[in-house]
């Protein structure tokens, strides 16, 4: 009688299968948050083998001292300060992909096994995929969007969102990176309180950010991310001077219009940073102007998306493994950030 397919050793079909699934997890990640791909696209996602304490980005708040000479001018040797680091918290996170006895039975023969794991998958990376994007943009939800998550069953935290990095309010005494912003103003990102009532008024309010954010060296804004509301309103301004709002990226995966040559997208997850609400306002919106060259996503080597093998927790007909991911997000000039706050979406004309 020739054995029962059970025989097969579904551990390690099941976490060979799932290794396989582990490049659609950070694919997922960035083809659902432009934030996110764009930091892939330009390499500032970092991997790192050797982590420390916390994660570490080197800033400059001065500039060198250049200055003229003539033939056989003495130069100057004046040893440059200016030059420090800012420290982010490493975070990690974990879904789980659950198997039980019976689900098992169920799928008695391979192909069935891995179906059933495709679906699995599938739910953890959509579930993974919405906790990233809900936590780097709106932090702890709630009226503490520029709070990092902190878990109700274990106490943890996760990264530190977008609201703290690209504050609305810059001045306040607030940690970013181990360096208060109140006390360094050069650490400051720009902000703007749009009272705008109209279209015209509208694009000068953005134009004035971003003309603020392109100041000195760095360059200037290359993406920008604002609510759903917003998005449209600025699109019937677009329409109004009878241009045409749209994007042409091929490898940009979003629903886009443009800005200064720029994307303009929208996410679902954007906050209301001037009530400072997870809950995005009915009257008024946000606006960030973001300068990727200066973010950067650190990540343990061995917990990118990393699965882990299946195991069966004891007192439970089941097997259980779990997607990890460690890293940090960091900003290392948020003079080139900015944000734009109560935004009126009732515009019409």
């Amino acid at each position: 009688m020739p054995p029962s397919s059970l025989t097969l050793n579904y551990d390690a079909l099941l976490s060979t299968t799932l290794f396989n699934y582990r490049r659609k997890f950070e694919d997922a990640i960035s083809t659902a948050n432009a934030f996110y791909f764009l930091l892939k696209r330009e390499g500032a996602i970092k991997t790192k083998d050797n982590i420390g304490e916390r994660a570490q980005i080197a800033l400059m708040y001065e500039l060198g001292q250049a200055d003229s000479y003539s033939g056989y001018d003495q130069l100057d040797t004046t040893p440059m300060d200016g030059i420090t680091s800012a420290f982010f918290d490493w975070r990690q996170a974990a879904v789980p992909i659950a198997i039980s006895g019976k689900e098992e039975k169920q799928n008695r023969s391979e192909a069935q096994l891995i179906d059933l794991l495709e679906g699995k998958t599938k739910q953890a990376e959509m579930g993974i995929v919405e906790f990233f994007n809900k936590r780097l943009l709106q932090g702890a939800g709630g009226t503490s969007i520029t709070s990092a998550y902190t878990s109700s069953i274990n106490g943890s935290s996760f990264i530190d969102p977008l609201p703290k990095l690209v504050a609305y309010d810059p001045t306040a005494s607030v940690v970013v990176g181990n360096i208060n912003q109140s006390t360094y103003t050069w650490w400051r990102n720009k902000t703007k309180n749009s009272t705008s009532t109209t279209y015209a008024g509208l694009r000068k309010d953005l134009r004035n950010l971003y003309n603020t954010c392109s100041l000195g060296p760095g360059g200037s804004p290359n993406l920008h991310i604002a609510d759903q509301a917003v998005f449209e309103v600025y699109v019937a301004a677009l329409e109004a001077m009878h241009q045409n709002p749209s994007y042409q990226k091929a490898d940009l995966p979003f629903d886009t219009v443009a800005f200064n040559g720029q994307p303009v997208v929208h996410d679902e997850f954007v906050p209301d940073v001037q009530g400072g609400s997870a809950t995005q306002s009915t009257t008024s919106g946000t606006w960030w102007m973001l300068n990727t060259k200066f973010f950067e996503v650190q990540v343990q080597a061995d917990s990118n998306f990393a699965p882990t093998p299946f195991q069966k927790p004891v007192g439970q007909d089941a097997k259980v493994a779990h997607i990890l991911w460690m890293g940090a997000a960091l900003c290392s000039n948020r003079r080139k950030q900015g944000v734009a706050g109560g935004i009126d979406t009732t515009i019409a004309s």
